[in-house]
């Protein structure tokens, strides 16, 4: 049974939804339009925490609303997943406070054993006698869940799970955190080998960013129409002929296509695709010695140091991903987006957008004459 307390000034109270496997919480100014979907998306059959999230994330990254989100597992012996932003918090009756008061985007973890739980806003007036919610939508500061928390209780710690270096008592290690942290030093290497000048050292790790919730994920790599030199049952048979147009065969150049295509970044620059590409933080030219290296920035490091590869391959362009921690948005021109990571590869038509974060995108294009060189 979920239950609320009736706001002092209900027009100016936030927004509480009850679902089946969901409670919900939003902060004050959230259009009755992203209510209506955050409920369709509570509703459905097989709704998981990252549909809620989505239609949160939907209006931008940089524009999001004050939350809390709690999905309830169908097996009461699963943890509870908990998504939490800005001025909400999510108590529980086992003294456990998270709060997204520091995230920069939203704090996400899981509870185990909770019997009670609590969303609330802090920045909300207290609230009347508390009133019971069946499934629906009202507007209040604060909803909760099972066990009656007593009135005025403060739990013991506010734990942020992205900051603490401690897992609460009653609370798993966390699933996701969507907070960007940067993660510690690794233990330091011999001596390495001299770096040119012009080289970027990678010393700060890049911040991991849950991209999935833009896009569906890129897993079924068998059904991908890869060249023949870029297939791993391909790898004790020819190679490319460095003497040619790369990808074509040794012995059989292909005549020079009428069309020459390009990848164009941020800031009008326009990157030929006469051979490889590697996209990049800071790509070293030594690791890809036949590959054009584009450097890109990325002021809070969500682009790995080396992030994406792009081959042409007639008039299409071969993507792979190259390790990077938060992998490459593919937009193409119809159809879903999809995330390329764990070093996946896909085969993309002109038009398509690769977003690899950061604000930074590149689109494959066919180019002018003048354009080409």
């Amino acid at each position: 049974m979920f239950r609320y307390p009736t706001p002092t000034l209900a027009a100016e109270a936030g927004y509480a939804i009850a679902g089946d496997r969901f409670a919900i919480l939003l902060g004050a100014g959230v259009t009755e339009g992203v209510i209506a979907r955050l409920w369709n998306a509570a509703v459905a059959e097989t709704a998981v925490l990252e549909d809620v999230l989505s239609v949160l994330v939907a209006g931008g990254i940089h524009d999001l609303p004050d939350f809390a989100v709690a999905e309830f597992p169908d097996d009461g012996a699963q943890p509870v997943r908990v998504a939490v932003r800005g001025a909400a918090i999510v108590e529980t009756s086992d003294r456990t406070r998270v709060s997204g008061a520091d995230a920069r985007t939203w704090i996400e973890t899981a509870l185990a054993g909770a019997v009670g739980i609590r969303l609330a806003l802090e920045t909300g007036p207290a609230g009347g006698d508390l009133l019971p919610l069946g499934l629906g939508v009202t507007r209040a500061h604060e909803l909760s869940w099972g066990r009656p928390f007593p009135a005025g209780r403060e739990p013991d710690a506010d734990v942020t799970p992205a900051a603490a270096g401690e897992v609460p008592p009653g609370t798993l290690a966390p699933v996701t955190v969507a907070v960007p942290t940067i993660a510690p030093a690794a233990p330091a290497p011999p001596a390495p080998a001299p770096v040119a000048r012009d080289e970027e050292i990678d010393v700060l790790q890049t911040i991991s960013v849950d991209r999935s919730l833009f896009a569906r994920l890129f897993e079924d790599e068998d059904d991908l129409e890869l060249p023949d030199f870029l297939r791993d049952d391909a790898r004790g048979g020819d190679l490319p002929d460095e003497r040619t147009r790369f990808g074509s065969r040794r012995g059989s150049r292909p005549a020079a296509p009428a069309t020459s295509y390009g990848l164009r970044l941020p800031g009008g620059r326009t990157v030929p695709l006469d051979r490889p590409v590697v996209l990049g933080r800071g790509p070293r030219a030594g690791e890809h010695p036949d590959a054009r290296i584009e450097r890109v920035s990325s002021p809070h490091k969500e682009i790995s140091g080396t992030h994406l590869e792009a081959v042409l391959d007639g008039a299409t362009l071969v993507v792979r991903d190259l390790g990077s921690t938060n992998g490459t948005i593919v937009r193409p021109p119809t159809g879903a987006a999809a995330l390329l990571r764990g070093g996946a590869a896909s085969r993309v038509p002109v038009g398509t957008e690769l977003d690899l974060g950061d604000g930074v995108t590149a689109v494959f294009d066919a180019l002018e004459p003048s354009t080409a060189g």
